[in-house]
């Protein structure tokens, strides 16, 4: 699903591009898009991607939502009641919580695509007020069937993921990961060499294995691109080779050759989570 956010100082500006994009989505019968939020409001915007925490010293902090394939529109010239958060300052600010979303910037006059160049935000188009009415709405509707050409094509393989390690965050291209794996048995694992694995969960990539210092459910709730199979391992579907099933067991068998084994009920439930995510 593409969720669409529309934020612009401007009410009726806010009111055009949401009414060309619902007569978009009405004509052409698009149910894989959807207008999230349409608003002059840009502390609701934020909202969409972080929620405020705590760390264990009791110290705030922001925590990140999980992510969506996203499309904006954001006003350059934000002047409301926040003039030195402008909608350079809010792509900026997106960016440090998703780094995949598209950003289309809402211009009066052009002359700020340095800025945009300078904050490394890389947007994904513009749109000039200046412009005739008919030349907004065709470089709208060209925008949002753009990104969903682009959801379709490039998101499933382009995607970075978020893993907590010892070592910190680290970022993996989503081509790239085979499985996450349980490790909370008392049963430990072990590596090529014999050695325990130690973490909460172990990461399988192309690079090798890594342990991570979340469980299993965590990523569970926060990455729909790898599918749950049975209770301890979180599957690419991208890089698996083979699946086999028989009468009690069902198998897959990975790019990098490893073959993970479950019960035919939950691998019967993988299928239908592939069905789902591949629809």
């Amino acid at each position: 699903m593409l969720n669409i956010i529309i934020c612009d100082d401007n009410i009726d500006m806010v009111r055009h591009v949401k009414k060309t994009i619902e007569n978009l989505i009405l004509i052409e019968e698009m149910n894989d898009v959807k207008i999230e939020l349409a608003t002059t409001n840009q502390h609701r915007v934020m909202d969409l991607f972080t929620k405020k925490g705590r760390l264990p010293n009791g110290d705030e902090t922001l925590i990140r939502l999980p992510l969506k394939e996203r499309l904006l529109f954001l006003d350059i010239n934000y002047g409301s009641d926040l003039p030195h958060f402008d909608g350079i300052k809010l792509g900026s600010e997106i960016r440090k919580f998703d780094i995949n979303c598209s950003i289309a910037y809402i211009s009066s006059n052009g002359s700020e695509r340095r800025d945009v160049i300078e904050e490394k935000i890389e947007p994904f188009g513009y749109i000039h007020k200046i412009l005739p009415e008919n030349q907004i709405n065709a470089k709208i509707i060209d925008l949002v069937k753009t990104a969903r050409e682009r959801m379709y094509m490039s998101t499933l393989t382009k995607k970075m993921i978020e893993f907590r390690t010892g070592r910190g965050k680290r970022y993996v291209n989503l081509a790239d990961i085979f499985y996450v794996q349980g490790n909370e048995s008392k049963e430990k694992k072990l590596d090529a060499d014999g050695e325990p694995i130690t973490g909460l969960s172990i990461l399988h990539t192309k690079e090798g294995t890594e342990p991570l210092t979340r469980k299993l459910k965590m990523y569970d709730e926060e990455i729909p691109d790898l599918i749950r199979l049975g209770k301890s391992y979180l599957v690419n579907p991208l890089n698996v080779r083979e699946t086999r099933v028989s009468a009690k067991k069902g198998k897959l068998k990975m790019s990098n050759g490893d073959e993970l084994s479950v019960g035919r009920e939950a691998f019967n439930e993988y299928e239908a989570q592939v069905k789902r995510l591949f629809q």
